[in-house]
C-alpha cells in the first residue's frame, strides 16, 4: 500500500529539510521552511526585481518553533529581538537569573525588615505600658487596701458607698499625735468634692473657713503625686472625678490651704 505524499522539501539548496507544513514564497513560488520562507533568506531574485508598486507587506513568522502564526507587524522581544506572536510573547526569555532574583530578593527584604524591626519597637513600648499600668493598678489596689484599714470618717456613710484616701494634713495646721502628718478618710462616693473636703476636715479636726464668703484662703484637695489642684469646682460630684480618672480609690491626697495657687511642693508631705 502507497502513503500519500506528505509535506515538501525546503527549496533551498543547502536545506532541502522536508517540512510538513510548507511555506510558498510570493515572489518566486517556491517552496520553503519555515526558516528559510522569507525572500531575504533565501535571497529570491523576484523579491529584488519587483517594483515599488508591486512589493507587497512583509509577513513575520512566529520564533516559537512549533508555532506557524504569521504577522504583518513585527513584534521583537525587548531582550532577544526575535519576533513571536501575540500567544508566545511570553516565551521565558525575560526571566530572571539565579544570581538576579537573588539579589532582587534581598531588595524587597530590606523594607519588610525596617518594617519588622519597626514593629518589634512598637509591641515592646505597648508592653512596657501595659506593664506600667497592670503595676500601677495593683500599686492602686494595695494602697487602697492599707488605706482601709484604718480609715476613719462619718459612720452614718454606708460601707457600699464608700470612698478612701490617704490624707496628708495641711503643713500649719495643728498635728494631732494620734493621726501624725497622715490619715486614712473615708467619704461618701455621692458628695460633691466641697462636702468631702468638709468632712475631711471635721473628721481630721482641721479649721474649716470654706463656708465663710469672705475669706480666701480655704482648703483644697491637691494630688500628692504631683502637687496639682485636684478640682476647684466644688459642686464637683466625687463620681465624676472617678469616672475621668481625676481621682482613683485609695489614693494620696493633700489636704492644703489654697491662696488661689494650682500646685504646690508635693515633696513637702511625707
Amino acid at each position: 500500500m502507497e502513503f500519500p505524499k506528505t509535506g515538501e522539501h525546503c527549496s533551498m539548496k543547502d536545506c532541502k529539510l522536508l517540512d510538513f507544513l510548507p511555506f510558498v514564497c510570493e515572489h518566486c513560488q517556491a517552496t520553503f521552511c519555515k526558516e528559510h520562507f522569507h525572500a531575504t533568506s533565501h535571497e529570491c531574485s523576484e523579491a529584488k526585481s519587483a517594483t515599488p508598486s508591486q512589493e507587497r507587506s512583509v509577513n513575520f513568522l512566529c520564533c516559537k518553533e512549533s508555532c506557524r502564526e504569521v504577522s504583518l507587524i513585527e513584534m521583537p522581544c525587548v531582550k532577544c529581538k526575535r519576533h513571536f506572536c501575540v500567544e508566545h510573547r511570553h516565551h521565558g526569555c525575560s526571566e530572571l537569573s539565579e544570581t538576579e532574583k537573588t539579589q532582587k530578593l534581598k531588595k524587597w527584604q530590606i523594607p519588610k525588615k525596617q518594617f519588622a524591626e519597626a514593629k518589634a519597637v512598637v509591641d515592646q513600648q505597648i508592653a512596657d505600658s501595659l506593664k506600667k499600668s497592670k503595676n500601677t493598678a495593683m500599686a492602686n489596689k494595695v494602697q487602697l487596701m492599707r488605706v482601709k484599714g484604718s480609715a476613719i470618717g462619718p459612720k452614718n456613710v454606708p460601707t457600699s458607698e464608700r470612698s478612701y484616701f490617704l490624707v496628708h494634713l495641711p503643713l500649719t495646721a495643728n498635728k494631732n499625735k494620734h493621726i501624725g502628718t497622715s490619715k486614712g478618710v473615708f467619704v461618701n462616693t455621692q458628695w460633691t468634692i466641697g462636702k468631702c473636703i468638709d468632712s475631711m476636715a471635721d473628721t481630721l479636726k482641721v479649721p474649716n473657713n470654706n463656708n465663710n464668703t469672705t475669706t480666701t484662703n480655704k482648703l483644697r484637695l491637691f494630688h500628692h503625686s504631683n502637687g496639682a489642684l485636684i478640682c476647684n469646682e466644688m459642686d464637683t460630684p466625687l463620681t465624676k472625678l472617678f469616672e475621668n480618672s481625676v481621682l482613683v480609690d485609695g489614693q494620696r491626697v493633700i489636704l492644703e490651704y489654697c491662696n488661689n495657687i494650682d500646685t504646690l511642693d508635693a515633696s513637702l508631705y511625707k
